[in-house]
């Protein structure tokens, strides 16, 4: 139970001095004094602190930290867990820069953590919806509550007010606009002509194959080995089980819905045949590695395959930036897969997408546009009345 004493005192100039005091015994058995100027303003704090303290969760300000303490500890601890393997560099970078540029920037990171209440968070992601874009409001309040749950595992919070706290965003009609880009048809058939003819080891087939018919992102495919390609059998496919990072390292895949098997097209599995009985031998067992068998930078792929594979296709001239990036190669295969009619669920399989509702959100207008509405309305007529 807390108490309130008033006290007081005179000063060497012999003014009289009044101020009260509330002391109390923290959940450790510690006892806590604090002063205030009123008696109001001390009950105010007798109230907090007897709601904490009954609830569990009270910490006393002596033993707090601030936001931005909490912050970097945890980017310290997440360190370690990259250092170990057991999470990706290049999601640390990020986490980085959510607390660098968005999190210490804005008044919250110098509240103390036995201070932070809902209101705070409420202030904080209201600030977050003005001053970034809805994406990276989300994320960084995402990351910010990360570090309240840091928090109160190392006993510097007793609860996580962030919680039932949300970043609001526009709907999705007006937050959306923009329509996916897949490179044209007649585009795609002039890449594939001119990586055939490219070179006679089979590489750069092997390689525009890889990223059109397996729609595998670049990171995936940079770290690509051997053992991920299984052509004999009746149903050849790739292995998708790790990726390498920016700095051309080899990780795991990000997600559990990454991990998964790809089929393969007879056209694709003839070319990675012929590639893979010229491909230089790797030590990490890359199967599109570098010069000394590494993996291969995503610069170097850009401009001493891509950028050519374009020029000879006669897309680009010499010194002209190219109309779409390797990237667009996943989403034109994925769109093959649509047009072709594999399913939602076989799409965020082969994709790898975290969730069907990402498959949904990205292509979800493809399944529409690529379908005749009016003959299947007409076909389900007919199924019963004809």
């Amino acid at each position: 139970m807390a108490k309130i004493r008033k006290r007081t005192w005179k000063t060497k100039a012999g003014e009289v001095r009044t101020s009260w005091q509330l002391n109390y015994v923290d959940k450790n058995g510690g006892l806590q004094q604090k002063q205030f100027r009123t008696k109001s303003e001390a009950d105010d704090e007798r109230i907090r602190v007897e709601g904490q303290i009954a609830n569990g969760v009270h910490v006393a300000d002596k033993k707090s930290i601030t936001v931005a303490d909490a912050a970097k500890a945890f980017l310290a601890d997440f360190e370690e867990l990259v250092d170990t393997g057991k999470r990706g560099r290049i999601t640390l970078k990020g986490y980085d820069a959510h607390v660098r540029l968005h999190l210490l920037t804005f008044d919250i990171a110098h509240i103390k953590m036995s201070r932070l209440g809902g209101p705070d968070c409420v202030s904080f992601a209201r600030d977050l919806e003005l001053h970034r874009s809805d994406d990276l409001a989300k994320r960084v309040f995402t990351t910010f509550r990360m570090v309240i749950d840091h928090a109160l595992g190392q006993g510097w919070i007793g609860s996580n007010p962030a919680r039932s706290v949300s970043v609001r965003t526009a709907p999705d009609w007006e937050a959306d606009k923009e329509q996916l880009e897949i490179p044209p048809f007649d585009d795609l058939k002039k890449i594939l002509k001119a990586a055939k003819a490219y070179d006679q080891t089979g590489r750069a087939e092997a390689f525009v194959s890889v990223l059109l018919f397996q729609a595998l992102r670049i990171s995936e495919l940079r770290a690509l080995g051997k053992q991920h390609v299984v052509l004999k059998g009746p149903s050849p496919e790739l292995i998708i089980r790790r990726k390498a990072d920016r700095w051309n390292k080899l990780e795991r895949v990000k997600t559990k819905r990454s991990i998964r098997n790809v089929p393969l097209g007879p056209q694709t599995a003839l070319a990675l045949r012929k590639w893979m009985l010229a491909c230089p031998a790797s030590e990490e067992d890359i199967l599109f590695a570098n010069g000394i068998g590494k993996v291969e930078s995503y610069a170097n792929y850009y401009n001493r395959l891509w950028v050519p594979i374009l020029m000879a296709a006669g897309i680009i001239k010499e010194g002209e930036t190219p109309p779409f990036g390797m990237h667009s190669l996943r989403h034109a295969g994925i769109s093959l897969w649509i047009k072709n009619g594999a399913t939602p669920k076989q799409i965020q399989t082969w994709a790898g997408h975290a969730s069907i509702q990402t498959t949904w959100d990205i292509y979800g207008h493809l399944w529409r546009e690529f379908q005749n509405e009016q003959a299947a309305a007409k076909a389900a007529e007919q199924a019963l009345l004809s």
